[in-house]
């Protein structure tokens, strides 16, 4: 089982993809993202593809959780063989395209990390 990290800005200390689970205001839906999240752990990452999913042309991956109309997604990458980094969490409608400002915002979180991997050492 891969360890879950959570990425936390160099210059804030502060760790909003965390506070963005934590605020998820039905605990039904909060309830069902950790446990994706768990269960993505679990199985190093590569769980279903109906959880889980390459995002092409970037360094990350995404945990995929339907609930009603919302679609939740939790970017994240493998570090080390053995830490799952969660990096960004955005939520669309279903049949929506993903939103390019998302997918830019995970990889300069992913970039930071890179750059600033001894906080989390």
């Amino acid at each position: 089982m891969l360890k879950i990290i959570y990425y936390v800005d160099s210059a804030s200390g502060e760790s909003s993809i965390r506070e963005n689970i934590n605020n998820i205001k039905k605990d039904s839906v909060r309830a069902k993202v950790r446990a994706s999240i768990m269960y993505a752990a679990e199985n190093d990452g590569k769980a279903a593809s109906i959880i889980t999913k390459n995002i092409r042309g970037y360094h990350f991956s995404e945990v995929r959780v339907k609930f009603s109309r919302d679609l939740y997604r939790i970017l994240y990458f493998i570090w080390r063989n053995d830490k799952m980094v969660l990096l960004h969490m955005f939520v669309k409608k279903e049949n929506q395209k993903t939103p390019e400002k998302e997918l830019i915002e995970a990889e300069m979180r992913y970039k930071n990390f890179i750059n600033n991997i001894r906080l989390y050492e």
